[in-house]
């Protein structure tokens, strides 16, 4: 799997497919080393692509990374590679994603977050029978903002008692 982003959620993504016995290529310019990890292989952008069976995007979205999956990277891909997007919608071109997909070169793809949010209704991606989507604020539930005010408040707190 090639991991594209090796923060936190990159980082669990990481021991989820270790547990399935999966090898780690991790793409992060500040790449960090995990103890509890192994070993992990780590490239630059977009070295060893061809050996990817997934690529798996956790990282933030930038200037210098817009669109870093698009026609030209595309082509670099193992084909039948399988796409997941949990990051943000402006990683991947979308049309250059269609058409891999049109054509084989991507197998299918996860996407819970697109360039344009909604996802226009009519967007090919849609329609298209190796695409499934996902809703990335599924973790924004009413537990979840309750544990992470909390924990902001918690925070705020220990930082003036320090003061």
């Amino acid at each position: 799997m090639g991991l594209v982003g090796f923060g936190d959620i990159g980082r669990n993504v990481a021991r989820r497919a270790q547990a399935a016995d999966m090898r780690i290529i991790a793409y992060d310019p500040i790449y960090e080393e995990v103890e509890d990890l192994g070993a992990i292989d780590t490239f630059d952008w977009p070295e060893k692509l061809v050996d990817c069976d997934f690529l798996v995007f956790t990282c933030a979205l930038n200037p210098g990374n817009r669109h870093m999956l698009n026609d030209e990277t595309l082509e670099q891909v193992k084909p039948g590679v399988r796409v997941v997007n949990v990051a943000r919608g402006g990683l991947i071109d979308e049309s250059a994603l269609i058409r891999a997909l049109e054509s084989g070169q991507v197998h299918s793809a996860a996407l819970d977050v697109f360039e344009t949010e909604p996802l226009p209704s009519d967007s090919p991606l849609r329609s298209h029978a190796k695409t499934i989507f996902g809703s990335h604020n599924g973790s924004n539930t009413a537990d979840a903002v309750k544990r992470a005010s909390q924990q902001a408040v918690s925070i705020l707190l220990k930082s003036l008692d320090s003061e």
